[in-house]
C-alpha cells in the first residue's frame, strides 16, 4: 500500500509503508512530472543515513500530448517515529515542494513477547479408554505484525488414535488474528497419557535489499511451541468395547419361508461415540447356514459431538424352523460412569416344506449340468449378497451334488467335510480354500490331497 502526500499538480512524495517496524527498511519516493526535473540531494534525514537510487524517467501519451514523469527513491531505517521534512524539487526551472510526512515507527516485533501465542486446549482431563477428547490448537498473531506464512507442525502423541475434524479456521479475536485446527483423540490404553507439544512455524516479513539494489520482502522463520497436556485414562470394565450412548434396531424379512429360501437380517447400532472398530460376535444358529456381509460404518462430527452408525447384513438359509437369538451390546455411559446394555428381541423364523431330492426338482437343469460353476467363483457373490440368490443356488446345488458318488471313489467323508465347512467360508480364508479343494475332488475329477487332521483342527478353531 502506498501512503502519498501530494504537493501541487506536478510533485508528490510517499513512503511504501506507514506505520513501519523499527529498523526495517523504508522507501521514500519523490515523483515529478515535467520535461526537466532536479531532485534534492538527501544524505541524511535527521541523524539517519539515507541511500539514494538513480533517477528514473517514464513517458506515456495522454491523447496527443506526451507526458514525462521522473522518479527517485531514497531508503533508510528508522528507529522511532519521525517526520520526513519537505524537500525542494526543481521542475522545468520552477521550485516546487513536497509536504512533510509523519512516519509512525513501532517496536521491533522480535522484541515483543505478545506478538505470537500458541494454545493447546483439551475438552477433558479424565476420560475412559476409547472416549473421544476434543483437542484444539490455536495460534494467535497480532494484527499489526507482518506475517507471510503460518504452518502447523503435526502434533506429537503416543497411544492415541487421532482424527482431524473440520477445516482450519481463521477469525479475529481482539487485537489478534487466530488460526485454529481441531482433532479428536481416542486413547487406546489406560493410564497417564501425554498430548503434545503442538508446534507452529511462522514466517515474519523482513525487508532486505537484493543483489540488484531493490528492497524485497523475505520470510524470517521462527517456531512457537505449546505446553504438554496430561490426560488421565481410566480402563473400561470387562466385556465393554464402546463408550458413549447407543441404540439398536433389527430388521428381518421374511419371517416365513419355504425350506432352502433365504432370510435377510439387518442389524444396526448407532449413537454418539466412536463405533469404527466395533464388531459383533459371529452369528451361529444350529441347522442354519449363515452368510455375513462386511459391516457398513459411517461417522461424522458436528457441534463437538462425534457420532456414527454400524450396520451389518446376514443371509440365513435353513431346512427347518429356527429362532434368531437376541443381539446384545454393552457400552459405558461416560456421563454416569455406568455400564448399559442394549438388546434386540429374539425372532422366530417359520420354515415350511421340505427339499425334495436335495432341492433340485425346482432348480434349472442347466445349473445341474454346468460343471464349470466353480465354488471359488461363487464365494465372492455369497459374501456380497447379490440379493441372496447365489447363496440359495449354492446351497441347493451342493445339496444335490453331495448325494452323489462318483465312479469307484468313496467320498462320503469329503461330502460331510464340505457340509461342515459351508457355514464358515465367508469368514475364513482357510475354510474357503479347503472347501474349494473338496469341491474339485467331488465334482471336477481332481485328486487334491485333503489332510483330515488339518481339517479337524480348522473346525475346532472356527468353533472357538
Amino acid at each position: 500500500m502506498l501512503f502519498c502526500i501530494y504537493s501541487y499538480a506536478g510533485v508528490k512524495a510517499y513512503v511504501d509503508e506507514n506505520p513501519v517496524i523499527s529498523s526495517e527498511m523504508v522507501e521514500y519516493e519523490i515523483e515529478a512530472v515535467g520535461e526537466s526535473v532536479r531532485f534534492p540531494t538527501i544524505k541524511k534525514i535527521g541523524s539517519l543515513k539515507v541511500s539514494a537510487g538513480e533517477k528514473e524517467r517514464l513517458e506515456w501519451f495522454e491523447g496527443n500530448k506526451s507526458v514525462v514523469k521522473w522518479v527517485r527513491t531514497y531508503t533508510f531505517s528508522p528507529q522511532k517515529s519521525m517526520t520526513i521534512p519537505a524537500y525542494k524539487v526543481i521542475v522545468d526551472g520552477k521550485e516546487e515542494w513536497t509536504k512533510p510526512i509523519f512516519l509512525q515507527v513501532k517496536a521491533n516485533s522480535s522484541d515483543r513477547k505478545d506478538d505470537f501465542r500458541i494454545e493447546l486446549k483439551i475438552s477433558k482431563r479424565e476420560v475412559y479408554e476409547g472416549e473421544p477428547v476434543d483437542v484444539a490448537i490455536r495460534f494467535l498473531e497480532r494484527r499489526d505484525v507482518s506475517v507471510m506464512s503460518v504452518d502447523f507442525v503435526p502434533i506429537k502423541y503416543e497411544n492415541f488414535w487421532v482424527k482431524r475434524v473440520g477445516k482450519p479456521k481463521r477469525y479475529g479475536e481482539g487485537n489478534y488474528l487466530v488460526h485454529e485446527v481441531r482433532y479428536l483423540f481416542f486413547p487406546q490404553k489406560s493410564g497417564e497419557l501425554k498430548i503434545g507439544p503442538a508446534q507452529v512455524k511462522v514466517a515474519r516479513a523482513e525487508k532486505v535489499r537484493d543483489a540488484f539494489g531493490f528492497i524485497v520482502r523475505r520470510p524470517k522463520w521462527s517456531t512457537m511451541t505449546s505446553e504438554v497436556k496430561t490426560l488421565e485414562v481410566k480402563p473400561l470394565p470387562e466385556g465393554v468395547e464402546l463408550v458413549g450412548d447407543y441404540r439398536m434396531s433389527l430388521k428381518v424379512s421374511p419371517k416365513k419361508v419355504q425350506a432352502g429360501q433365504p432370510v435377510t437380517l439387518t442389524i444396526r447400532v448407532e449413537g454418539d461415540g466412536n463405533i469404527e472398530d466395533f464388531e459383533l460376535r459371529p452369528l451361529r444358529i444350529d441347522g442354519v447356514t449363515v452368510y455375513a456381509d462386511e459391516p457398513k460404518v459411517e461417522q461424522h462430527y458436528s457441534s463437538g459431538i462425534y457420532s456414527g452408525s454400524w450396520e451389518k447384513r446376514f443371509v440365513l438359509i435353513a431346512e427347518s424352523s429356527y429362532t434368531i437369538p437376541p443381539f446384545k451390546v454393552r457400552f459405558l455411559d461416560p456421563d454416569s460412569g455406568k455400564v448399559k446394555e442394549i438388546s434386540s428381541d429374539s425372532v422366530k423364523i417359520e420354515v415350511v416344506g421340505a427339499l425334495k431330492n436335495g432341492g433340485m426338482d425346482d432348480f434349472p437343469s442347466r445349473i445341474q449340468e454346468d460343471g464349470s460353476m466353480r465354488l471359488k467363483h461363487l464365494f465372492g457373490y455369497v459374501v456380497a449378497f447379490f440379493a441372496g440368490v447365489v447363496a440359495v443356488y449354492l446351497f441347493r446345488f451342493l445339496k444335490r451334488r453331495i448325494s452323489y458318488k462318483r465312479g469307484s471313489r468313496s467320498v462320503p467323508d469329503e461330502h460331510m467335510m464340505l457340509q461342515r465347512l459351508m457355514p464358515y467360508i465367508s469368514e475364513s480364508k482357510d475354510a474357503a480354500q479347503m472347501a474349494e479343494n473338496l469341491y474339485a475332488n467331488l465334482f471336477e475329477g481332481k485328486a487334491v490331497k485333503i489332510d483330515k487332521k488339518r481339517f479337524e483342527k480348522l473346525m475346532a478353531d472356527l468353533k472357538d
